[in-house]
């Protein structure tokens, strides 16, 4: 893709917008960058873009003269202030789109609602014990765009979302998986089904030579691909599969190759892996098909830490453990989350609105949880769905939340914040709610 004097404008003054902006800048290119915000409230950003870059603030529709329009994960290819570039033809694609033109390292591709960074970091990691020289990134820590500034890599593991997915074209990772998907984002997506046909478009480009990975435990997963000419493996917490990985007697299992495997007992996982063996499987398929040793694997999965705010455990205080799933920002999520346990759960739930049918998530609630606190603007949309059914009350503030938590519980139950909701009501994100549980979590010790 030559970029040489293409007058590119990027939408979006953020970590991947100026990542995608410099890059190419750096390459040739005449870039604007636009964004809605004001320039007080950008200037630091601004400040990492190289000299020739332009900036446009309080203002996100492309320039007239653009040949190409690249969108940040925040912007959605269909909104209004690109209809113009859209009736001209402009070319509109998204910063991992635009990096996989420059790419040439194979791609290992993770998307799906929930787990997408355990499993994506873990591929990592275990990519890194056999010496591979890999990177990670994507929608996880480092933009694609970024990392191409590496040479001679083996692999890049990504964590997509759909957000990144939306404008792609072109995008072919080597393996791809989709771990599930249920409903999320569709304040953004407007339906279920147009969010799950985005996360489709990980394979839409893979061929015979390819391999697809899909959870056989999840109905709408397991049925994709069907016109995929990539090779199909599956993954199964509570199917034995003839081409797969998949726990059978408490044991993790691989039939690849027509050759089962045992990999490891469940109970020998890392304290950060215990909980969350669905992501754990895709990992493990992954480095099989790519002839990654055996020990390698086991070594890994025995000492890998687990990530902040995904199910972590923090404390156990009188017999109570407290864990932190401040990550589990849909109902998908938290319904994985409580079933992962089969004590007693105060669950603290609640924040802002994603668009959710709260309704779905009633049956397990009253199955699973002995008490629910509930914080956050969805306080009254959580209480409409229960209608006295469930022991609950509510809380202002996560501080209380927690406090009332800590009066419920009792000697084997779990304290469990899994909010099925965004943060930006009460905090910055997601890491800083679970950041300031776990800070609250600590006051209560002794």
């Amino acid at each position: 893709m030559d970029l040489k004097n293409k007058i590119v404008s990027v939408v979006g003054l953020g970590k991947t917008g100026i990542a995608t902006a410099n890059f190419l800048s750096f390459r040739g290119a005449r870039v604007s960058i636009m964004d809605n915000k004001s320039q007080e409230q950008l200037s630091g950003l601004a400040e990492e873009l190289l000299p020739a870059v332009e900036v446009s603030y309080q203002n996100c529709t492309p320039l007239p003269g653009s040949e190409l329009v690249v969108i940040s994960p925040g912007v959605s290819k269909n909104a209004g202030f690109l209809q113009n570039s859209r009736e001209k033809g402009t070319e509109i694609i998204s910063e991992i789109e635009l990096a996989s033109r420059f790419n040439t390292s194979s791609l290992i591709g993770i998307t799906g609602t929930n787990g997408k960074s355990t499993c994506t970091s873990l591929i990592g990691e275990i990519l890194k014990e056999v010496g591979k020289n890999i990177q990670v990134g994507g929608n996880l820590g480092t933009p694609f765009i970024s990392l191409l500034n590496e040479k001679n890599v083996d692999y890049r593991v990504l964590e997509i979302s759909s957000f990144q997915m939306e404008a792609t074209k072109s995008f072919h990772p080597k393996v791809s998986i989709i771990l599930n998907i249920t409903p999320d984002h569709l304040d953004r997506h407007e339906s279920f089904e147009k969010y799950a046909a985005i996360k489709e478009k990980i394979f839409e480009n893979q061929t015979e030579t390819d391999f697809l990975i899909l959870n056989q435990d999840d109905y709408i997963t397991r049925g994709l691909g069907k016109n995929c000419t990539a090779n199909k493996i599956f993954f199964s917490t509570k199917n034995v599969l003839t081409n797969g990985v998949y726990v059978k007697n408490e044991k993790i299992v691989g039939c690849l190759k027509n050759l089962e495997v045992e990999i490891l007992e469940l109970s020998s996982l890392s304290r950060g892996l215990r909980w969350q063996s669905e992501n754990v499987l895709p990992a493990v398929a992954t480095a099989l098909l790519l002839d990654i040793s055996l020990e390698a694997i086991q070594k890994v999965l025995r000492t890998f830490p687990g990530l902040e705010h995904r199910l972590e455990w923090v404390c156990n205080q009188d017999g109570v453990d407290f864990v932190n799933d401040s990550k589990g920002t849909n109902i998908g999520s938290v319904c994985k989350s409580l079933n992962t346990f089969n004590q007693p759960i105060i669950l603290i739930a609640g924040g802002r609105d994603k668009n959710i049918d709260f309704s779905k998530i009633k049956n397990i609630l009253e199955k699973k949880v002995k008490h629910l606190i509930l914080i956050g603007e969805t306080k009254e949309k959580f209480r409409s769905i229960l209608n006295g059914d469930l022991d609950y009350e509510e809380s202002d503030s996560l501080d209380e939340a927690v406090r009332l938590a800590k009066i419920k519980a009792e000697k084997g139950d779990v304290v469990l914040l899994s909010p099925a909701c965004a943060s930006f009501d009460m905090f910055e994100d997601y890491i800083d709610r679970g950041n300031q549980f776990k800070s609250i979590v600590k006051t209560l010790e002794g």
